[in-house]
């Protein structure tokens, strides 16, 4: 199966494990990229200033533990 090619900030190797729907991305970071929230590289825009919001999308189809590590 076929997973997100979103990868987070977080070191940079961690990717997003749902499986693909459009473009590459899995539903949720297709959607941020149709709302202009990512572009197509999967890059966060500086427009997304709350940063409850940029870790959603960044920490999206982590590992719930590895996402909450990081996020503390």
């Amino acid at each position: 199966m076929e997973t997100c090619r979103f990868t987070t900030s977080w070191g940079g190797v961690a990717r997003c494990s749902e499986p693909v729907y459009r473009l590459g991305f899995c539903r949720f970071h297709f959607d941020c990229y149709r709302r202009g929230e990512i572009d197509i590289r999967g890059v966060i825009s500086e427009r997304v200033t709350d940063q409850e919001r940029r870790r959603e999308i960044n920490f999206h189809g982590l590992p719930r533990e590895s996402a909450m590590s990081s996020a503390a």
